[in-house]
């Protein structure tokens, strides 16, 4: 009878353990355009011309309560440089893309600003990011001749780094929420052999819907 009871108990607990995790748990999509470049360590940014890539994927968030969260994404992303060079008149645009699917690991303080609509809370987030490498080329076009050059093999396997942002989300009807980031990404791994002194360096508008 006891034993009877004791099962009973833990199915109930479980169960409602379960029900209070699926309250707490919210996925959903999101896309974003970027403006890459690669810098040295240390560097925000490089004063090259930037090279316009894009993020997509998903995502994972678990309320801790009110005011905080964790977030976890699976996004595919494309990152690079773009340098333009100019010789005896003849301008050449060297176009470096690096293709990851990465894995941010975020904590995100939420505020709701009482001079906002009761459906928008404002967000700030931070935290680290792993990337894998999928490819990497290099496209150099000198007046109407394009080379492509394959990098992989001179192209570090792994990138990861810090995310920072902010943004704003807007609570539908239906439960779900529209969502825009504004976030940077500070490459701390080298990314390319050939000179180990660059970094990724991204930054980012995000728009994203919320289930």
């Amino acid at each position: 009878m006891k034993t009877k009871i004791f099962f009973i108990a833990a199915m109930t607990a479980m169960l409602l353990t379960c029900q209070t995790m699926q309250a707490q748990l919210k996925y959903g999509v999101h896309a974003a355009g970027n403006l890459e470049t690669q810098a040295a360590l240390g560097q925000l940014w490089n004063n090259v011309d930037l090279y316009q890539g894009f993020l997509v994927g998903g995502f994972l968030e678990y309320n801790a309560g009110n005011k905080l969260s964790f977030q976890t994404e699976l996004n595919y992303q494309k990152k690079g440089a773009k340098i333009t060079l100019t010789a005896d008149g003849i301008e050449s645009v060297e176009r470096k893309e690096f293709n990851y699917v990465s894995v941010p690991l975020l904590i995100k303080a939420k505020i709701h600003d009482p001079g906002l609509s009761d459906n928008c809370d404002l967000s700030f987030f931070t935290g680290p990011y792993i990337g894998f490498l999928t490819s990497a080329s290099s496209n150099i076009k000198t007046g109407k001749i394009t080379t492509s050059v394959d990098m992989d093999n001179l192209a570090e396997k792994t990138d990861w780094g810090i995310v920072f942002g902010g943004g704003v989300s807007y609570k539908l009807a239906n439960g779900g929420a529209i969502i825009v980031e504004l976030r940077y990404e500070m490459g701390l791994s080298k990314v390319n052999k050939q000179d180990p002194d660059l970094r990724n360096k991204g930054m980012g508008l995000t728009i994203g819907y919320r289930f």
